[in-house]
């Protein structure tokens, strides 16, 4: 399996210069605590990480399966000539609605806030690997490296057997593929639960007003405080409201 899969990411240079298309498809089991008071109760999403040795596109599952679920509708009243009935309470709810799309080094987010999406681009990390740890993740042999990101300390496994410098959400930047990561405080962790070889392109899922990372958490507090700005707010609301900014206290992006 793992000779297959250095094949395959040999080969990727015939792949045609006009589309990048993926080589490899990663599944992770995404846990996070939205509400670090209660860090032990925990939501999950299988996120899934597109790749190739230049380019990546991340995302839910979920969200991908409900946007191609809508698209079929929309064809089938197109070719039918009659107006789309799209019930979305019957189709999947992503938990995790943001996207990431990395090319040449770059990593651009792309997130909602309220009824808008806005994408920012990232920094990269910077990693310290001089651990002799190692343990093994799916199968293949994974190395530790840890790094500072967004104010939090992360520890990370990757391997080599996968060389490509790749990773879920923004994390990248090592030797190697990573395979889990987790931050010291284990609000939030990634794991790896499957590799196969596929073939898809890698574009943007979304694209939002371009904002930088810093507006962007500025955007963010602001609809946190004030959802519906210029509408006036009762006490029960703004307690609610209150109420509701102290259980989802925790995010990637600080």
């Amino acid at each position: 399996m793992k000779r297959y899969l250095l094949i395959a990411l040999l080969t990727a240079g015939l792949v045609s210069a006009q589309k990048e298309i993926s080589d490899l498809e990663v599944k992770y089991m995404y846990s996070t605590a939205k509400d670090t008071t209660h860090a032990g109760e925990k939501m999950t999403e299988v996120m899934v990480l597109d790749f190739n040795s230049k380019a990546s596109v991340y995302y839910s599952e979920a969200f991908l399966e409900r946007r191609k679920a809508i698209e079929n509708q929309l064809a089938i009243a197109k070719n039918s000539g009659q107006i789309a009935d799209i019930d979305a309470r019957k189709m999947v709810r992503p938990k995790i609605d943001y996207s990431v799309y990395k090319n040449n080094g770059k990593a651009w987010v792309t997130s909602r806030i309220g009824s808008n999406l806005y994408t920012f681009e990232g920094d990269s990390q910077k990693w310290k690997t001089d651990y002799a740890d190692e343990k093994i993740i799916i199968g293949y042999p994974c190395k530790k490296a840890t790094t500072t990101f967004n104010k939090r300390m992360y520890t990370a496994w990757y391997t080599k057997e996968v060389p490509i410098s790749e990773g879920p959400y923004r994390f990248k930047g090592l030797p190697g593929l990573i395979l889990e990561i987790e931050d010291a405080s284990g609000y939030d962790h990634f794991t790896a639960v499957s590799i196969e070889k596929k073939k898809t392109e890698i574009v943007p899922l979304q694209k939002g007003i371009a904002v930088s990372r810093s507006e962007y958490v500025k955007k963010r507090e602001e609809f946190k405080n004030d959802p519906y700005p210029g509408k006036p707010m009762d006490l029960n609301r703004r307690n609610q409201l209150e109420s509701f900014k102290k259980k989802f206290n925790n995010t990637l992006e600080r």
